[in-house]
């Protein structure tokens, strides 16, 4: 379960600050800029077997708390929401502010719902759960920055130029 969770986060990080990478560093980091959407799907995907294993200890009768299902059960609607809206044109149903609320809002409850996994107790594991999650939460904090800093130098440039 706890692979399954660090592996979705890369995905899910990639296309989050993928593009504020692009943005503040250049070329480099251009293909994760463009392929924001596939990495998004990339992880959709590794949610659904994440899920899996959520479903599999359900059934054997280790069930996390009903909190946990509201909780985490609303970032993953919201993920398979943004997949399904990212199809063909279907987000245009939205309208260009409707889909850019729905992908701000999506995708910062998910990066609020990975950091409240990671940071959650860090020290009941010991030195080595600390170890473990510490890279993963510092990265959930960093991401939001580079977005910003990213908006930053748009704005930025925008005003160099009027």
């Amino acid at each position: 379960l706890a692979a399954t969770a660090r592996v979705q986060f890369l995905w899910f990080w990639a296309a989050y600050a993928g593009g504020a990478l692009a943005n503040l560093f250049g070329p480099a980091f251009l293909p994760l800029k463009r392929h924001g959407r596939e990495f998004g799907l990339a992880f959709a995907a590794a949610l659904l077997v994440h899920l899996g294993l959520v479903g599999w200890l359900c059934y054997i009768g280790a069930a996390p708390g009903r909190g946990v299902f509201i909780f985490f059960g609303t970032a993953a609607a919201l993920a398979f929401l943004l997949a399904a809206f990212s199809f063909g044109e279907l987000h245009t149903l939205l309208g260009p502010r409707g889909w850019r609320w729905l992908r701000f809002v999506g995708m910062n409850f998910i990066l609020y719902a990975f950091f409240t996994d990671f940071v959650h107790n860090p020290l009941h594991g010991g030195t080595r759960h600390l170890v473990e999650y510490l890279p993963f939460a510092a990265m959930t904090l960093l991401a939001p920055l580079l977005r910003l800093a990213a908006w930053a130098a748009r704005l930025r440039s925008i005003n160099q130029q009027a």
